[in-house]
């Protein structure tokens, strides 16, 4: 009988059941869209009842489809950083707080102004924004005392899947890795609690283990309601940027990743922690423990590019369901006809509510479009954001501390060509994708595999699973361009910045 894997990967938008093989090839899947809460523009938070509901739910139907002793495994991941508390019952307290909410910047702000995150910088490599947990228990303390104290544990939201999966209560060092970690021992380091005022909270943290040492079997009740094997062994991390690299065969030194979803987050593997000048992006323990992704994880994902589309393209979603193609596809021949530089027409991917936390920290940043006039058209408009999120992203490798060898695409991003061609071109560095979907999700479905015994270790993992789709070689002609207009987007971007304050203070006092 064939053994199967499920991936779970829960993210902003959506929670999914992956169903793979030994392999990490897709068999069956089931998704499910998540309702976003934004009580305030600087807020974004998800029901964490609604995630496990449907959690549930994606692991029915797909379990449905196999022999119940076919599944021998359960992986899991999802978005990183935000906050997920649940009492002592191990109910949540309130809805979980997700990676992008930008409540957090007064005290982010001052912790900037005061030195705090430079300190933390230099214990963990990671420049704070709001969405870190540490802002999020400090706003807690300030405006939701009460939630705190009712607080048993403060989760990463792989980690609440995970105890509701197994009934145990930890967490990785993936995670924690980002502001709460000692880099080299991968367990706290208290002054990271002390700095920042949280001390009081030390007790609600739940231990640290690595990946691979964080597998416990599936609650058989859960099992049996779920229609699920008993004998499932359930791994919980890495969190979604580690097992996306894992997935994608991204673990050698110099090696690079960018995950082009409701983020853009570019990654590079090093080998020594806390050893670079570059004061900006974020250290991340990879699922190796002699590895490490020095991240620069940029807000400036494809919800620009969507928004762009749903607010000025209702005439190409039209046109896509006539002709029952991709509005992306309609939307990139149009894009075509726009040459490089959009005509003049510059955007600047600033759009979810965190701001923007690569290769800067601003949680104020927002988004604009500068040098329209009246000749631009459309396809102005839609080249400049596509060629804004592009611009992001070199902005991010330009920060990145040592050399690129290449760079591997993945997310919704790496699904568009053009735009994959866009990276090469505007980074002059080759672009990879690599063959087969869901790469998170098939990440952790290889940690399980090594955990249970199927491959020596993560590099013969790899070596066996992952293999290249797509190569873009970059037209040195067009980067040359780009390059002459990189400045100008980064000059517009240093101009706009004072705006950003000065509309916080008229519009959100």
């Amino acid at each position: 009988m064939k053994k199967y894997i499920i991936g779970i990967d829960s993210g902003t938008t959506s929670i999914k059941a992956v169903v793979m093989d030994i392999r990490g090839n897709v068999i069956h899947k089931k998704d499910f869209k998540l309702t976003a809460i934004c009580p305030r523009q600087d807020m974004y938070e998800e029901d964490m009842h609604e995630i496990w509901e449907k959690a549930c739910l994606a692991l029915r139907d797909v379990a449905a489809h196999f022999p119940k002793e076919s599944i021998i495994g359960i992986g899991i991941t999802a978005q990183g950083d935000g906050m997920w508390m649940i009492d002592k019952d191990g109910e949540p307290v309130r809805n979980g707080c997700c990676f992008c909410d930008g409540r957090a910047s007064e005290f982010v702000d001052e912790w900037v102004k005061n030195g705090v995150c430079d300190q933390l910088f230099d214990l963990t490599g990671t420049r704070i924004f709001t969405g870190n947990q540490n802002g999020i228990v400090k706003w807690m303390e300030k405006h939701e005392p009460q939630a705190l104290e009712k607080t048993a544990y403060i989760l990463h939201l792989k980690d609440y899947l995970f105890y509701k999966l197994t009934g145990k209560i930890t967490t990785d060092a993936t995670d924690q890795s980002l502001i709460f970690l000692n880099q080299r021992t991968r367990q706290y380091e208290p002054e990271t609690f002390k700095i920042c005022g949280l001390e009081a909270y030390m007790d609600k943290y739940p231990p640290v283990l690595s990946a691979k040492e964080n597998a416990f079997r599936i609650d058989a009740g859960l099992a049996e309601k779920l229609g699920l094997n008993p004998e499932i062994l359930v791994t919980s991390g890495p969190m979604d940027v580690g097992a996306c690299a894992l997935g994608s065969g991204v673990i050698e030194p110099g090696c690079c990743c960018s995950i082009i979803g409701t983020a853009a987050l570019h990654e590079m593997v090093i080998d020594r922690p806390l050893e670079d000048d570059v004061h900006a992006g974020m250290t991340v323990a990879h699922v190796m423990e002699d590895r490490w992704l020095r991240l620069m994880a940029s807000l400036a994902g494809t919800p620009n590019l969507e928004w762009a589309i749903n607010t000025f393209g209702v005439a190409l979603k039209r046109q896509a369901e006539e002709k029952q193609v991709s509005v992306y596809d309609i939307t990139e021949e149009l894009v075509k006809t726009s040459p490089i530089g959009a005509n003049g027409v510059m955007y600047h991917p600033y759009l979810l509510a965190g701001g923007e936390r690569a290769p800067f920290t601003d949680s104020r940043a927002r988004a604009s479009y500068t040098n329209i006039n009246v000749t631009h058209t459309l396809a102005d408009i839609l080249r400049a954001t596509y060629e804004g999120v592009a611009f992001a992203m070199l902005d991010c490798y330009s920060s990145m501390p040592g050399k690129v060898k290449q760079i591997t695409v993945c997310g919704g991003g790496a699904k568009s060509a053009f735009w994959c061609q866009m990276f090469a071109d505007v980074l002059g560095t080759d672009i990879f994708t690599v063959k087969g979907d869901e790469l998170g999700a098939k990440g952790v479905v290889l940690n399980n595999a090594v955990v249970q015994g199927f491959y020596a270790d993560y590099a013969q993992a790899v070596e066996q699973t992952v293999s290249v789709r797509d190569h873009f070689v970059p037209d040195m002609e067009k980067h040359k361009r780009y390059m002459e207009l990189y400045p100008l987007y980064k000059e517009i971007r240093e101009a706009l910045r004072p705006t950003w304050e000065t509309r916080q203070k008229l519009f959100y006092k």
